[in-house]
């Protein structure tokens, strides 16, 4: 008797002879492939689909890496950084210590300058009192009338007017500043003569009674006159606004002092004329 096939048996003999095909053209591939140096197909296919993988795991490898290096060295890279900010904040200190004294150097330049001008008998002092907040505007200096300080000289720093002597002590002297409502200075704005009376604001220097017909320009430097306790030609600032009105006898101007008193730390007492 004789089987007959079935038709699973059939579909078993074409897979069977389909593999045997595929099996024939993949090694055609292959040699050809070698003949012509390049790569296999495996090789290709390998290359294609597990290169991607390695690197995945390779940069996930690094990165646990990395973490746990970090983790093991997280206490000497604070170390390290608090050291760091230490040195930047020293350093910054540094430089505010060498910013303030070429300042302090450029000041007592000027002063010395100013004691040339003004003869052996101007007294250098040190500003050791100021209360900016109280109601006269008022500076204490270290040296008083043993050192030839007197009521009414008159006190200058580097850059200008600082004030006049209202007392004197043996050791020790007041200084009214030009801030003060109850200082008065006569000047004149230097470029075109024209005079008035600077006096003090508690925050800053107006000069007032200048005429009408007098033409006030932004940046116009303001100097002592020639008067009783003043001598003239002391630079007092330069005018920062001019209030004028039509209907006034006068007009004024506000000025920016040359000094700074609230950073004020050497003066110059200049002896009475």
């Amino acid at each position: 008797m004789v089987a007959i096939p079935s038709f699973w048996d059939e579909r078993k003999l074409f897979v069977f002879i389909t593999l045997i095909i595929l099996a024939a053209i993949a090694t055609l591939l292959e040699i050809d492939a070698a003949r012509n140096g390049r790569q296999s197909i495996a090789d290709e296919v390998a290359s294609s689909v597990f290169a991607p993988v390695e690197a995945a795991l390779t940069g996930a490898g690094n990165a646990i890496g990395g973490e746990l290096f970090a983790l093991s060295n997280a206490g000497r890279v604070a170390s390290e950084n608090a050291a760091l900010r230490d040195k930047v904040h020293q350093l910054s200190a540094d430089d505010d210590a060498l910013h303030a004294a070429a300042v302090e150097n450029a000041d007592l330049r000027k002063l010395l300058a100013l004691r040339a001008t003004y003869g052996a008998n101007a007294v250098a002092a040190d500003v050791v009192g100021y209360a900016p907040e109280a109601a006269r505007k008022e500076i204490t200096i270290d040296r008083g009338w043993r050192d030839g300080v007197k009521r009414d000289c008159v006190v200058v720093g580097g850059a200008g007017l600082v004030g006049h002597v209202i007392d004197a002590g043996s050791h020790e002297a007041h200084v009214l500043l030009i801030i003060d409502p109850t200082s008065s200075v006569p000047a004149y704005l230097q470029r075109s003569r024209s005079w008035g009376i600077v006096v003090g604001t508690s925050v800053h220097v107006k000069m007032k009674y200048i005429g009408q017909d007098k033409k006030i320009i932004a940046g116009d430097m303001v100097v002592t006159g020639q008067g009783q306790v003043y001598p003239g030609g002391i630079s007092i600032g330069r005018v920062r606004e001019v209030d004028r009105k039509d209907s006034a006898l006068y007009q004024s101007a506000v000025l920016d002092t040359d000094i700074d008193f609230a950073s004020l730390t050497h003066v110059l007492v200049l002896p009475l004329r």
